[in-house]
């Protein structure tokens, strides 16, 4: 049985995706593995590795086949847009992703004048988009604080495993940018660079509580 954390991709738009990703031009290459009918049917990982600006991401992707249908690990719905429409690398999700990242990664630098580049983007991208809540929400300070105080309050609860809090760290990290990009789909969608112990862990969890839901019916 597929995981519903999957999701369903046409044979033809694993056909475009291939096609696209031997185009070099694009901002996305694979790493060891292959974009075709064969991996999904043999239920095997993609990496992808996407390039913004100097910075490199890597990406991976479960695959399965079933019933004669192929799936994808939901987060590739993230993406998708961006690599077969061949837009740049300034889509909102990953520029604010890669935003996060460096402001956490770099606590010494000085991110303003990313901020002020990122902010314009976003609100020239789309009207929801306030430059003075983005002012706020982009923040470095606050980002590396709240960043700091998940990080405290997760590694400090010894009843969690260590699989456990870096999943959940994960997760809280990925909705602080969830909550930026304020596309509803997004809260859905699990980090990109959970390990595969973390992802095994997440299964366990959500059908765990499937499985106490079934039991109010």
């Amino acid at each position: 049985m597929v995981d519903k954390n999957f999701t369903e991709i046409d044979a033809d738009v694993i056909e475009d995706v291939e096609n696209a990703l031997n185009l070099e031009f694009r901002n996305y290459k694979l790493k060891d593995s292959k974009f075709n009918k064969e991996t999904f049917e043999n239920s095997e990982d993609i990496t992808l590795i996407q390039t913004v600006g100097d910075e490199e991401i890597e990406l991976t992707f479960s695959t399965d086949y079933s019933d004669g249908k192929y799936y994808i690990s939901s987060g590739f719905d993230i993406i998708s847009a961006d690599l077969l429409e061949g837009r740049g690398a300034r889509d909102v999700f990953q520029s604010v992703n890669l935003y996060f990242r460096n402001v956490v990664a770099n606590p010494d630098e000085d991110f303003t004048e990313d901020k002020e580049s990122l902010i314009n983007f976003l609100v020239e991208s789309d009207e929801k988009y306030s430059r003075e809540e983005l002012e706020v929400t982009l923040d470095e300070n606050t980002i590396r604080q709240e960043y700091k105080d998940d990080h405290d309050e997760i590694y400090s609860q010894e009843s969690l495993t260590d699989i456990q809090k870096s999943l959940f760290f994960k997760e809280l990290f990925h909705m602080s940018i969830c909550k930026v990009v304020n596309e509803t789909d997004l809260y859905f969608t699990r980090p990109l660079d959970l390990t595969p112990e973390e992802e095994q862990e997440k299964n366990r969890q959500e059908a765990k509580a499937l499985e106490e839901e079934m039991k109010l019916y």
